[in-house]
């Protein structure tokens, strides 16, 4: 799926390749927690999974869409699945001993307590984030239900950008199990910003993000679904009416609106002056607070992530 360049580059930023389509990465929070026993990502303060013992990975490299803010390498793109289908159990065994190799040099370092390290080089939290869109990874389903069934973990989240509704279903008919979060990522507000934000490979791709939107909307009885704005200062920032839609389409648990961060490949494609200022955000979040039946009920100003939930 890569050449030998894209692995190089992929590797020279830290990642980590397991198998010929799945990767793993430590997350930046993973890191801080492990220098600093009180800095923590939005996620822990918000569904208190555990920070410190996060696999952040994905099972798909590739992705379906080019996203204008995306910080990954958009140049891994492709319209379906190619090539082989790595089994579930072999693909989380492979990113927990890439995600120890790549912790090892926190062991023995002054400023890390050993003990909260050796607790952490065991993951209990998956974030299936990392890259690429991995609900084209066609086990998915049996991944979650291993994540659980096999190593045990408290807690997985899935983050999708909903253009594979079919893969969705699958969820409590091909699996045990649910992911204990799935976030739908948004950005457009209609066919013409899609197109421009989200860079799509295929062409019904709008169309298939409101079908998930909709099947989502019969599952928040089963797992917490989240909605994620992604705010872009010029681009979305003055739309907050146009979201309203999807919001009663989709009826998640929670909203988050997520700041957009002048971070990796995306500083090719915009601008610093995009990245939304901490009470920009916020107001945003008390335009969408003011247009629905949603409130705001955390916030994390680090990560520039505002929550909403039913009233």
């Amino acid at each position: 799926m890569l050449t030998d360049e894209q692995k190089e580059k992929l590797y020279k930023q830290q990642y980590r390749l397991v198998g010929s389509h799945s990767a793993v990465k430590i997350c930046y929070w993973t890191k801080e927690n492990l220098r600093y026993k009180d800095k923590v990502c939005y996620k822990q303060h918000f569904y208190d999974v555990h920070c410190g013992n996060c696999l952040e990975m994905s099972p798909a490299i590739i992705c379906n869409q080019r996203c204008l803010h995306c910080w990954r390498d958009t140049s891994v793109f492709s319209d379906s699945w190619k090539g082989p289908v790595e089994d579930p159990k072999e693909i989380i065994e492979g990113c927990i001993k890439a995600r120890k190799q790549l912790l090892i040099g926190f062991k023995g370092h002054s400023d890390v307590d050993q003990n909260q390290f050796e607790s952490f080089v065991i993951p209990d939290h998956a974030a299936i984030s990392l890259t690429g869109e991995p609900t084209l990874y066609p086990k998915l389903p049996q991944l979650i239900d291993s994540f659980f069934n096999d190593f045990n973990f408290r807690t997985v989240f899935l983050v999708t950008n909903g253009t594979q509704p079919e893969m969705l279903k699958k969820f409590g008919t091909e699996s045990k199990h649910f992911p204990t979060n799935v976030y739908l990522s948004l950005e457009a507000y209609d066919l013409d910003s899609h197109k421009k934000l989200n860079n799509p490979v295929t062409k019904d791709t709008w169309e298939r993000v409101q079908e998930s939107m909709k099947f989502l909307s019969t599952i928040n009885n089963k797992t917490r679904t989240i909605l994620r704005i992604t705010a872009i200062k010029e681009y979305n920032m003055d739309k907050a009416k146009e979201f309203v839609k999807f919001i009663e389409l989709m009826q998640p648990t929670h909203i988050e609106v997520k700041g957009y961060s002048f971070l990796g490949y995306s500083r090719k494609r915009l601008k610093e002056e995009n990245v939304p200022e901490w009470e920009e955000a916020k107001q945003f979040s008390k335009e969408l607070e003011n247009l629905t039946n949603y409130k705001i009920t955390a916030e994390h100003e680090p990560s520039t992530v505002i929550q909403l939930s039913l009233k």
